[in-house]
């Protein structure tokens, strides 16, 4: 189904309630005695603060009417206009217009200056000046990563990619809309045959100046070439030059080159519009963190745009930066570096927080660990136990290509201290891998990506890889799909991990080992692998009880130590639970309730409700959306304030 909405767009919000709420009646009140009265924890200190690059560039378009740049700024939710000489021009759209959602492909209007923004399972229409004209939905059939988006210069059509990155029961397809924004239809059918209209992964799309329209088919390793009106014309290959991980595409209409963006080969190979190989551009990156991009390197392209002599404009999202290149037929410098947009780039301030989402604590609070989850990077900050409380101590971590690698993150939300070594796990959710960091170093060295340059964290321990196991629960233990948290302990030291995407849980020695039991069914899926799935935090006692937060179900379920499920733990108090950690001496469960935006606490060994404290707000001691939560040993509390991008420490009542 396809909506159109002639509004600016719908503005989320979450209402929701505020207290620190007693449990002296009702299910909470297990005994003839009265329970004694719930007094909340205190608010003691922040750690953190919002902090985010000045662009995290994504899609590109050149805009023929203004003569300047548009880029769809992901990780700031907006779009941005550049001059040709990287002068800021305008910023565009907001969280509230695009659903919640990160602005993927952009494309230009050549002839009205309106601009398109695909905004995941919708597209908003822009004025020239930013004024949002219309929005336009597609239906839940569709697929759940469709990046790219493209405009006719002939008839001012849309053609939107659907397809199936991250989902198997969506359509390979290209969704198409006239200039007004009505559907027209669609074409593609799933399959392997690049000469048939069959597609498999599909990303990029452009318009040639005759209307045709150009596919990038990643996983069939081929461009395919339609008519305006999706009939197949005619393919190329592209196996010899490029990876399975390629991404935006761009059509030079002035002189029938077509770019594709590879970013896992950290370049841009060119073509004829005929399919021939002609070059590639960029200079694959070697560096990451602050020291990344530079000079041509190319960290993580993800699409271009083409200015009028042929300047080709690629996004560095790896390196929040835009390079300007000359086209390979100049014939001074074909293909050279010309400059870098903004420049220098403006990286994520240390320190500051985007969407970070777990937290974890040294047992003596001296450290403080954060997954810094849209700045795609660890954070550690001294604790309250440290000799500069909230101090930023050191980082490492960047969106690289080679996702096994130490220094690569790719969305991470779940950390875990080792009370038994001070190890840090990190669950890097996308990626699919479970990575252990030594913070004090190791004989392995300083990673090569830590900042600042006393940083002393080594690389440890990584296993796991991507799968999605469907209702086959026991299927690939050690692997996982958008799993979310993690926790380190138990009677043996042992990893815990939700496996959300695949709604169930895994315990796993250190090295990886599966353990008898598990894996185990754990929380219940909604389709869309990046949702809320499954259980998305863990925590386990010294006896091997474990507490897993099932995020959809509105409880927390309790296994014992070989993975049966005991009881749940909160129907009808919790709404969206997302964490969960226990006081020290295992009495009290704390669980994070991301839609009450609250804590609430439970009795561990019985499941009495005890009380909540927090309230939607920014405030001291407020919340929006909470999530990772941790407890040291002195019995403070910390919690990942995930809406205000800090960390917020309390301590109980006496």
């Amino acid at each position: 189904m396809i909506h159109r909405s002639r509004r600016g767009g719908r503005a989320l919000g979450i209402a929701l309630g505020s207290l620190a709420i007693g449990a002296a009646s009702g299910a909470g009140a297990l005994s003839a005695q009265a329970a004694p009265a719930f007094s909340a924890p205190t608010y003691d200190m922040t750690i953190g603060q919002p902090g985010s690059a000045f662009v995290y560039p994504w899609g590109m378009a050149y805009d023929p009417t203004t003569g300047t740049i548009l880029t769809s700024d992901y990780n700031n939710y907006q779009v941005r206009r550049f001059t040709t000489s990287g002068t800021p021009d305008g910023v565009y759209s907001s969280r509230a217009a695009l659903g919640g959602q990160q602005p993927y492909g952009v494309a230009v209007d050549p002839v009205t200056g309106d601009f398109v923004v695909d905004a995941l399972l919708s597209y908003l229409r822009y004025s020239p000046t930013g004024t949002l004209l219309d929005t336009v939905s597609f239906g839940p059939e569709h697929a759940y990563y469709a990046p790219w988006i493209g405009l006719s210069p002939t008839n001012e059509d849309v053609y939107v990619v659907q397809s199936t990155g991250l989902h198997t029961q969506g359509a390979n397809e290209v969704l198409m809309f006239g200039k007004n924004d009505d559907f027209l239809g669609s074409f593609g059918t799933d399959g392997a045959n690049c000469n048939s209209g069959e597609f498999g992964l599909i990303r990029g799309i452009d318009v040639d100046s005759a209307g045709n329209v150009y596919i990038n088919d990643v996983s069939n390793h081929c461009v395919q070439v339609f008519s305006a009106s999706g009939s197949f014309e005619r393919s190329f290959s592209t196996k010899a030059q490029l990876s399975s991980n390629t991404r935006g595409l761009t059509i030079d209409r002035s002189s029938n080159v077509v770019y594709i963006a590879d970013s896992a080969e950290q370049l841009v190979a060119a073509y004829s519009t005929s399919g021939t190989f002609l070059g590639t551009i960029g200079t694959p990156g070697g560096t990451v963190g602050n020291s990344c991009g530079g000079g041509g390197e190319l960290d993580g392209p993800r699409d271009q745009a083409v200015g009028p002599t042929g300047t080709v404009y690629v996004s560095d999202y790896t390196c929040f930066a835009i390079d300007a290149y000359n086209p390979l037929f100049d014939k001074s410098d074909p293909g050279g570096f010309l400059q870098q947009i903004p420049n220098p780039p403006v990286p994520p301030p240390a320190g500051g927080l985007n969407q970070a989402v777990g937290v974890a604590v040294s047992p003596d609070g001296s450290s403080v660990f954060v997954s810094d989850s849209f700045n795609q990077r660890i954070q550690e900050f001294q604790g309250p136990s440290g000799t500069k409380p909230g101090a930023f101590v050191q980082m490492w971590g960047s969106r690289e290509p080679v996702l096994a690698d130490y220094c690569a993150m790719d969305y991470p939300r779940g950390v875990a201290v080792d009370p038994v070594n001070g190890n840090l796990w990190v669950n890097d959710t996308r990626s699919a891998y479970i990575k252990a960091y030594a913070p004090t170093g190791n004989t392995n060295g300083p990673l090569g990506c830590a900042y600042p340059s006393s940083a002393a964290v080594s690389s440890d321990t990584e296993f796991g890889g991507q799968v999605q196991v469907g209702s086959c629960v026991s299927c690939s233990p050690g692997k996982f799909f958008y799993a979310r948290g993690i926790f380190v302990g138990g009677p043996a030291d042992d990893v815990y991990v939700p496996d959300s995407a695949n709604a169930r849980l895994q315990v796993l020695s250190q090295s990886g080992n599966e353990l008898s039991g598990f894996p185990v069914a754990c929380g219940t899926t909604v389709g869309n692998p990046a949702a809320f799935n499954g259980c998305t935090g863990v925590t386990a006692d010294s006896s091997g009880t474990i507490y897993a937060a099932s995020v959809n179900q509105g409880v927390v379920d309790v296994f014992s130590s070989s993975g049966k499920l005991l009881r749940t733990i909160g129907k009808g108090t919790l709404k969206q639970p997302f964490d969960t950690a226990l006081s020290p001496d295992g009495s009290i469960l704390y669980v994070t309730d991301v839609k009450n935006n609250r804590v609430s606490e439970f009795t561990a060994s019985t499941g009495a409700y005890l009380g909540s404290w927090g309230k939607e707000g920014t405030a001291n001691g407020d919340f929006d959306q909470p999530m990772g939560i941790s407890v040291d040993t002195a019995g403070r509390v910390y919690v990942n304030d995930y809406g205000n991008d800090r960390i917020e420490v309390f301590t109980p009542a006496a």
